[in-house]
C-alpha cells in the first residue's frame, strides 16, 4: 500500500454511496423485568444481587 499513489482519492467506509436507515432510539424499561432477572442467580424487586466488592 506504500507504492500506491492515493492522492485525490475520496476516503470511503462503502462501496455504495448509500446511507443507513435509522429510527429513533425510545427508551423503555422492556417491559419484561421479571424475564430480564429469571436466570439471575439472586433478585430483589427485579433488581440483580451481586456479593459485595469494596470493603
Amino acid at each position: 500500500l506504500n507504492e500506491v499513489d492515493v492522492s485525490g482519492v475520496e476516503p470511503m467506509t462503502s462501496v455504495t454511496p448509500m446511507e443507513m436507515k435509522k429510527r429513533q432510539d425510545v427508551v423503555t424499561d422492556g417491559n419484561k423485568p421479571a424475564d430480564v432477572v429469571a436466570n439471575a442467580p439472586a433478585t430483589e424487586e427485579n433488581f440483580f444481587l451481586v456479593p459485595k466488592v469494596v470493603e
